[in-house]
């Protein structure tokens, strides 16, 4: 009677050595970092201005750089899971057009008040202390202007 059984078993044997030998083999999902390339989308949920050159640079040394619209900015940043800290951000002094010039404070502004970041399939969301999404951004391969 057990030869029975057991052959009677070996099709689900195969079928679950199948199952556990291709998950064994599946590669894990890549964690998302925030070094990189930002691309600004959003400064609190108003579209950044189409031709301004608004994005961000997380590099591996916790530099920050990019530019403000008008402006080169250079920063150092410290992040532990989901919390930024950007230290005192520094800025080329350019004048621009008076739009860049406002877009350009509203982002300084939003910078300083970041406290945390969520990473969402090439999205960055950036949030104050209470939670309020302050910028969104969006990965690039482009490198930013210095």
């Amino acid at each position: 009677m057990k030869d029975k059984l057991t052959i009677k078993q070996l099709p689900l044997f195969i079928a679950l050595s199948a199952i556990l030998t291709a998950c064994s083999t599946l590669t894990p999902t890549a964690v998302e970092s925030l070094q990189g390339n930002w691309k600004i989308q959003t400064i609190l949920n108003k579209a950044v201005i189409k031709n301004g050159k608004t994005q961000l640079r997380f590099d591996e040394e916790n530099k920050l750089s990019g530019s403000a619209s008008c402006n080169n900015i250079s920063s150092r940043y410290e992040s532990q899971d989901s919390t930024l800290t950007i230290s005192h951000i520094a800025s080329t002094r350019k004048m621009c057009l008076p739009a860049l010039m406002e877009q350009e404070t509203q982002l300084l502004q939003a910078l300083n008040k970041v406290k945390r970041y969520q990473l969402n399939d090439g999205q960055l969301s950036m949030y104050d202390q209470q939670g309020v999404l302050q910028i969104k951004a969006k990965r690039t391969k482009a490198k930013p202007n210095k």
